[in-house]
């Protein structure tokens, strides 16, 4: 008897990896050109040239690392070209790129932060391990935590006139927080339509919830994914509020703010690193929510998407070993696995409350 086996991509369905990287590309490219439009209507042309250079960077960078990497390891002109292709650093530049806001607009350090996180991204997060395939982080991630850990003082939202300079998360965090966030961004409003400070990728909510739709009809991305991080996170602000006096404000603040949408979309939903089966899948997004939420309401980063992810990234074997071996006739087992872990989620939260 012979064994075929297989590496990532871990996403099964009747499309081919090419047209499921060809669908995320085309949704990437709509979700940027939304972000240089929208950074012009908050910045002018300034806003827009550095959200393209921003981009640019990115993907020329990660596009010349790959190119480098396999070049220095010998790999002869026919491949050269297939395995860079198969690589898809574009799609780890654009993802990157989309993470990070415009910076100061008085300089052009974050070119360079750009830059070296993006080498970082598809170096360490990627090519390491043997290349697209085999890679247990979202690349992507690896980079934006990279710049967060060693550009911080870098990663500047510029401030718009009328505006707060913080994001509605860090705003939140604040004294009077919700009602502040509420005040400055004409209650949800400008959460929705994006006219709020951010990364280039997070503020644009109506142009995510559009790739998204377009990418669960292109069957590249499975809907349960995002559906249950974002629903999970819902629910845990619900326990969280009923704690004090239960806000609908705060629970749409935690789903429209931050990189939520976007790292649920986009990174979550990695092909090659989230788990092989529905369950599994289902696990894994309620505990990337569990830690999303944990670290925006108890840590001192408004924001915990980036880590949420590369922390779950790494439980995915355990995950899988878990779930795996489970059949069609062990629903009621897949069932209570999950309600379990969903409980699990909401008693974490509300234990956190005492602390």
């Amino acid at each position: 008897m012979k064994f075929k086996y297989s590496v990532s991509p871990n996403y099964h369905s009747s499309v081919d990896t090419k047209q499921i990287m060809s669908s995320v590309t085309k949704a990437l490219i709509f979700v940027s050109l939304f972000s240089i439009v929208l950074q012009y209507n908050l910045y002018g042309m300034a806003g827009s040239i550095r959200a393209i250079l921003i981009l640019a960077v990115a993907m020329i960078t990660t596009t010349a690392v790959d190119y480098i990497y396999w070049k220095l390891r010998k790999t002869s002109k026919d491949e050269l070209s297939k395995k860079v292709n198969q690589n898809v650093p574009i799609i780890t530049g654009m993802i990157l790129a989309l993470t990070l806001p415009l910076g100061d607009l008085a300089s052009y350090e974050i070119l360079y932060v750009t830059f070296i996180s993006a080498i970082a991204a598809e170096l360490f997060g990627k090519l390491i391990y043997g290349g697209f395939g085999y890679n247990i982080f979202n690349p992507a991630g690896v980079g934006r935590a990279f710049a967060l850990l060693a550009f911080g003082k870098q990663l500047v939202i510029p401030a718009i006139d009328g505006l707060a300079s913080a994001s509605p998360l860090a705003t939140m965090q604040g004294e009077n927080g919700l009602t502040e966030v509420l005040n400055t961004f004409n209650n949800y409003s400008s959460l929705i339509f994006g006219v709020h400070q951010g990364a280039l990728g997070e503020t644009v909510v109506i142009a995510l919830i559009i790739a998204a739709v377009y990418l669960v009809i292109k069957q590249a991305i499975d809907w349960v994914i995002p559906v249950c991080a974002i629903g999970t996170i819902a629910l845990l602000a619900i326990v969280d509020s009923a704690f004090g006096t239960f806000s609908l404000d705060f629970i749409m603040v935690h789903v429209l703010s931050g990189g939520l949408i976007f790292g649920a979309v986009f990174m979550l939903t990695d092909p090659v690193t989230n788990p092989l089966n529905r369950q599994g899948k289902i696990i894994y997004a309620i505990i990337f929510a569990l830690i999303t939420f944990l670290i925006r309401t108890k840590a001192s980063l408004p924001e915990g998407v980036v880590f949420a992810i590369l922390i779950v990234n790494m439980l995915v074997p355990m995950i899988d070993k878990l779930t795996a071996n489970v059949t069609n006739e062990g629903t009621g087992k897949k069932v209570l696995s999950i309600v379990v872990t969903l409980g699990i989620a909401v008693l974490m939260t509300v234990l956190f409350q005492f602390v």
